[in-house]
């Protein structure tokens, strides 16, 4: 029997053998995974590779591929078009394939960082902060809006990337976090509404983070920042659905932060403004009857406020001053509905020596 030579029966085992090693390197259509680097002559090698890739839908070698075909310098022009083209294709097909629901957003997150064209960064880099709070990582979501906004400033997916900021601030305003598992704090929704209003005006619910904001300090008990942000509501989106309650509390807030009549009239002579302004505007909703208990509240303070400085004329020996006074305490108390108040000016007036003129009105005596 003739023995086939050794030699002759190895080569077809090695051979085998030599395609197995190849495919568990391969990318599925036959090849190696990309390289690092590419010389000038193995270009058109990529571009094959990578449209095999993306036929057979391995998105993710074809990027590779591409990206690495793309760092070769002087290609021919219509080359380097065929290398670009076919870099936005796999892309886009990778940020299409990662951006399903329930994907892991970190793979998605970290092509922010691979130099791709600006439109696709950005949009790999919103889905990413979409899943990230999907997920249930409001902050980090919001620190990659931030990321794709520092490195490409005024993007395409602004608009997108505002509407999810409102929804992470408003989140994290209804979930507050703790501090020491004891303290409930806003500090995070109040970083993230913020920055929205700050660097996201055009955003379609801008008017809700401001709102939202207002309360927020409101209930920290910070009365400057609450009347601003509700200020800001009102001078920047008129037509807004919270201006008439944004409206009627900044006058409210005025009068809970003044702690007595004597500090500072002139807020409370703002304040009565305000709320007359409101009425004007708005009487006849469902928030008439709490201006109109502000506005009553107001002129009672103002009230004292002249009652008091007439006492100290009355100290002091100026009829006058008494004079003016007392008639302003008696308009304030009336419009209040205070009976004893007015009744308290009025005496104050009935002592005054018959035809004393009222002094000039001060810009606003105080004792």
């Amino acid at each position: 029997m003739t023995r086939t030579p050794i030699r002759r029966r190895l080569l077809p085992a090695l051979a085998l053998a030599a395609l197995a090693g190849a495919g568990c390197k391969s990318s599925g259509t036959g090849g190696d995974s990309a390289p690092s680097k590419l010389e000038k002559k193995d270009v058109a090698h990529a571009i094959q590779r990578a449209e095999a890739d993306l036929a057979a839908g391995n998105a993710k070698d074809a990027l590779d591929w591409m990206r690495t075909a793309a760092a070769v310098s002087d290609l021919p022009a219509d080359t380097r078009d065929r290398v670009q083209a076919l870099l936005e294709q796999s892309a886009d097909a990778r940020i299409r394939q990662l951006s399903a629901p329930g994907s892991d957003p970190d793979e998605l997150a970290d092509m922010l960082d691979l130099d791709l064209p600006r439109q696709l960064a950005v949009t790999a880099g919103v889905r990413a902060a979409e899943l990230e709070f999907a997920a249930g990582h409001p902050m980090d979501a919001f620190r990659l809006i931030k990321k794709v906004d520092t490195k490409f400033p005024l993007h395409h997916e602004r608009v997108t990337a505002g509407d999810l900021l409102v929804d992470i601030g408003l989140y994290l305003a209804e979930h507050p976090s703790h501090f020491l598992w004891i303290f409930e704090t806003d500090d995070d929704a109040e970083e993230v509404l913020e920055y929205v209003i700050l660097n996201d005006p055009w955003s379609a619910r801008c008017d809700e983070a401001n709102a939202t904001l207002a309360r927020l300090y409101e209930q920290d008990r910070d009365w400057k920042l609450a009347i601003d942000r509700n200020e800001k509501l009102v001078l920047n989106h008129p037509q807004s659905r919270f201006r008439p309650y944004a409206q009627a509390r900044i006058p409210h807030l005025r009068l809970v932060a003044l702690k007595s009549p004597e500090y500072d009239r002139s807020e409370l002579i703002r304040a009565r403004k305000e709320l007359e302004q409101w009425l004007l505007t708005y009487s006849g909703t469902e928030l008439e009857h709490a201006v109109r208990l502000d506005l009553g509240d107001c002129l009672r303070r103002l009230c004292e406020s002249d009652l008091g400085i007439a006492k100290f004329y009355r100290t002091v020996d100026c009829p006058p001053g008494v004079r003016l006074h007392a008639e302003r305490a008696v308009e304030e108390a009336e419009l209040a509905g205070d009976a004893d108040r007015a009744k308290q000016a009025r005496d104050m007036l009935a002592d005054l020596p018959p035809g004393e003129p009222a002094a000039k009105p001060p810009a606003e005596a105080k004792p």
